[in-house]
């Protein structure tokens, strides 16, 4: 006993427990804490059996003989008194009460009378019709899973015959149009008081309203309230299933799984009453299917982005009977397909809509199977499969990898045989950037991107393998940038086309024998065929010595070969990678083995294309899964392996990126609304591109508990978080700075510069001040400060001296074009012209830039020099 509480061992039929009991507790809980401690739930305690001990009489340790005297405790005295529950206390319960169990028998009684009603409903159909033994079992089967439904629709106030005709029609859905286009003429002259109608119509429009105040478009919100405002024909019976579609859309909006544009389209779906959508509904409705699925309809059918065509009149149809005679036998054609389990049903009733609208393309492909000879149901579905693919197609899904770089390299493959059969190479002999390559060009000219001229010429180059535009694939490989792609392309193709037009070589001219190499150099920049820290690159690699450059430039002045100068040069930028953090050649072989694998399997049916877009997007991030499975089917050769883990790993990299677009979207959403500040949006965006895992987690239990408070501040404590430790670090680096400079290591200005330098993201430094961070060691970070502030101030008058050649170079140039006669000055202002007036736009801006940046490196140097002295 502790306090008032007594602690009670309390045994029941098969289990005991210990009870805490406290006097004034009420018999109503006492009876729940009794049955919840002894799991006993077929009765209800009624009180407790105390049979307490008489130990005074104790015999040999052989033999105990106990007096015990039973007496019965009532539950309410219990309850006031817990101290008399001392001695062996047993639990009594009294057995359910007596309406319970009849009322259960009522319950049953009842499902049963129903089931003999139905039976006794079908056992009648089957007496009139000639039905067979499955389309009996069939019949019976169907009635017996919707039984409450079926037997509500034959009570309701409609004709003996109209009834019949409802049951026929669960066994031949295909003759049921006319039937219910009686069923809802029927429901509507049997509609409510105009009245009822009218606030229905009102609480409709009030739900609408409701989902447009949630949108953030003020466009999409002057839509949905054009829709509200509309008169919708909505019969009574109907009202609470279009509210819990409704319900379904906003939520779908309010999760930002549904775009805005989308949302408002499938409104219209949901009040124009689409066969597709409310056909998935009733099916969720039944149990047919789940919310999941539901869901996921809506989705897709709210991707098709067309307008839906209204509901049909109550009028008499204009149709003429020989199309709707020929829609039927179209949609037996359809639903064979479905009967030999060649369709699922989502595609069949998306088919039978089409087919309900007369779309031509669903009409042609059936009659064009209708009138083949051999009849292949196979290519049939096939077709038919990717209309409703290319109708459902769910775009802007962000999960999806770039289907530039996956989609190409395995159409690719697939088109390898169709190269021009004259071809100096050999199909086997192609590497896998030429099939690539080949396959863009195809594309981009299909699309107008590249002209026909430019398409051959590039073509011609491919298969002499030309340098360029390997030089173009490496770096597409790396930064899967298409348009860059594309715009190289395009360069290099009018430069080429010049050079094929003139029949001769441009050394020929005498203006290019007296170019050098600083003029090559800055023609190709103009060109926008290299950047200008290429060019400057270049030059300094001439001007510091460079055995290569020199004797590209002694050949060059040799026999004044321009287009093999401008050839080695590209091929000295693309191994020197001036001032650029792209990957090493190993990397790029590691991408194209790794997509020439891929596309191998994808080709061979292995994978599906979009398991190879996911895998390719992994390997470009150097995923560290995709690489050890493809290192361990290298060493092992065991392909099934292989082909398994990557499909695991496709579904489980899919699923991260979903959930990473998710997440981002509900964070920009947060930012939009003011929840969170721009601060810690953006330091979150930042999390959520290195997949942080404290995120993911957080979003993963708002998904269970939908408590958006508990995850905005989940978001918030994240980024504080890390806005926290990021001060902390900048702070205790520049304490050591600080201590560096009262040491006397570094002066006031040397430490000003290396903060500015640290704040700029200079790499050097920053491995420099992880090392101080780490061992401490002042004196030594100040020695390689210094080392470092000297490097960059030797750059920056190398790029200095580099800007002042160019310039020098410009201004030969323009002497020498003063020189020439008016007809050749022509031809050059021509050749200017068709150049590309974005690159040289492009250049200037470098030059400009460069200067500016060289200007403030020269006060950084004379801030240097002034402390120095």
């Amino acid at each position: 006993m502790v306090g008032n509480v007594a602690y009670v061992q309390l045994s029941g039929p098969s289990s005991s427990a210990t009870l805490g009991i406290y006097a004034g507790m009420s018999p109503q809980e006492l009876k729940q804490l009794v049955r919840a401690a002894l799991s006993h739930n077929d009765g209800v305690c009624a009180g407790f059996l105390v049979a307490q001990e008489d130990v005074n009489r104790r015999l040999c340790r052989k033999k105990c003989h106990f007096n015990s005297n039973q007496r019965l405790i009532p539950l309410s005295l219990a309850c006031k008194a817990p101290e008399l529950l001392t001695g062996r206390v047993t639990a009594l319960f009294a057995p359910p009460k007596a309406h319970q169990r009849l009322k259960e028998s009522e319950n049953a009684a009842e499902a049963s009378n129903d089931l003999n009603r139905l039976h006794r409903l079908l056992q009648g159909l089957e007496s009139e019709q000639n039905f067979s033994k499955f389309e009996t079992a069939m019949l019976y089967d169907l009635c017996e899973q919707q039984s409450a439904y079926i037997l509500d629709i034959m009570s309701r106030n409609t004709s003996v015959d109209q009834k019949k005709r409802f049951l026929l029609r669960l066994l031949h859905p295909d003759n049921s149009c006319e039937l219910r286009n009686e069923f809802n003429y029927l429901r509507k002259t049997a509609q409510n008081d105009p009245s009822e109608n009218l606030l229905q119509t009102e609480l409709i429009a009030q739900k609408i309203a409701a989902i447009g105040s949630k949108v953030s478009s003020h466009e999409f919100q002057l839509q949905m309230e054009g829709i509200s405002q509309e008169n919708w024909c909505i019969d009574s019976d109907q009202v609470g299933d279009t509210m819990k579609l409704l319900s379904l859309v906003e939520k779908l909006l309010d999760k930002h799984v549904l775009p805005e544009e989308n949302g408002v389209y499938l409104l219209k779906l949901v009040l124009y009453q689409n066969p597709v959508l409310w056909s998935a509904f009733y099916r969720y409705k039944n149990g047919g299917c789940s919310l999941l699925d539901l869901e996921t309809t809506a989705k897709r059918l709210a991707a098709m982005e067309s307008i839906p065509p209204k509901p049909v009149s109550t009028s008499k149809s204009k149709k003429s009977p020989n199309v709707t005679k020929m829609n039927n036998h179209l949609i037996v054609v359809v639903e064979s397909l479905y009967e030999q389990r060649m369709l699922t049903g989502l595609e069949l009733e998306i088919l039978l809509a089409l087919l309900a609208q007369h779309d031509s393309q669903v009409q042609q492909i059936i009659r064009d199977f209708q009138s083949s000879e051999d009849q292949d149901f196979g290519a049939l579905r096939d077709s038919l499969v990717g209309v409703v693919k290319e109708l459902t197609m769910e775009l802007g899904d962000e999960e999806k990898a770039p289907l530039t770089f996956a989609f190409g390299s395995d159409d690719a493959l697939r088109e390898a045989d169709e190269l021009p059969e004259d071809s100096d190479i050999n199909d086997n002999d192609m590497q896998g950037w030429q099939r690539h390559l080949t396959f863009l060009v195809k594309q981009w000219q299909a699309c107008n991107e590249l002209t026909d001229v430019a398409a051959q010429t590039l073509q011609n180059m491919l298969m002499q393998r030309h340098n360029l535009l390997e030089s173009a694939y490496e770096v597409f490989a790396t930064d899967a940038d298409a348009y860059e792609l594309l715009d190289t392309l395009q360069r290099v193709a009018k430069m080429q086309h010049q050079i094929e037009q003139t029949g001769q070589k441009v050394s020929d001219s005498a203006a290019q024998r007296e170019l050098s190499l600083e003029d090559v150099v800055k023609r190709m920049q103009l060109q926008g065929l290299i950047l200008s820290e290429d060019a400057s690159g270049l030059l300094g690699l001439l001007y510091g010595g460079n055995e290569a450059l020199q004797a590209a430039n002694e050949a060059f002045q040799a026999d004044n070969d321009v287009h093999e100068l401008e050839e080695t040069l590209m091929l000295v930028v693309k191994h020197a990678r001036f001032n650029r953090n792209l990957q090493k050649n190993k990397v790029v072989d590691e991408v194209e083995h790794g997509s020439c694998l891929l596309a191998e399997l994808g080709r061979s049916g292995r994978l599906n294309l979009w398991q190879i877009q996911v895998l390719i997007s992994l390997l470009k991030r150097d995923d560290p899964r995709l690489l050890a499975a493809m290192d361990l089917h290298d060493e092992d050769k065991n392909l099934e392996e292989l082909i398994e883990t990557l499909s695991i790993l496709a579904h489980l990299a899919s699923r991260e990126q979903h959930v990473h677009d998710m997440v981002y979207a509900w964070i920009t959403s947060f930012n939009r609304d003011d929840i969170l500040t721009q601060t810690q949006a953006k330091r979150l965006i930042e999390l959520v591109e290195v997949r942080d895992h404290r995120l993911f987690s957080a979003f993963v239990m708002f998904l269970n508990d939908d408590n958006k408070d508990e995850f905005v501040s989940s978001l918030r404590r994240i980024a504080n978080l890390n806005l926290q430790e990021e001060w902390t670090e900048d702070n205790a680096v520049l304490a050591l700075l600080k201590d560096c400079e009262e040491q006397l290591f570094l002066s006031h200005e040397e430490r000003e510069q290396v903060e500015a330098l640290m704040c700029n993201g200079e790499t050097r430094l920053l491995a420099a001040i992880d090392v101080l961070a780490e061992t401490k060691d002042t004196e030594d970070f100040a020695d390689t400060a210094r080392r470092i502030l000297a490097k960059l101030k030797e750059e920056n008058e190398m790029a200095k001296f580099s800007l002042k050649d160019l310039s020098n170079s410009s201004e030969i140039v323009r002497e020498k074009n003063v020189a020439l006669d008016q007809n050749v000055k022509d031809e050059a202002k021509d050749e200017v012209a068709n150049c590309s007036v974005v690159a040289e736009c492009d250049s200037c801006q470098d030059k400009q830039e460069l200067q500016e940046e060289m200007d403030n490196t020269d006060d950084q140097v004379a801030d240097v020099v002034m402390a120095g002295n």
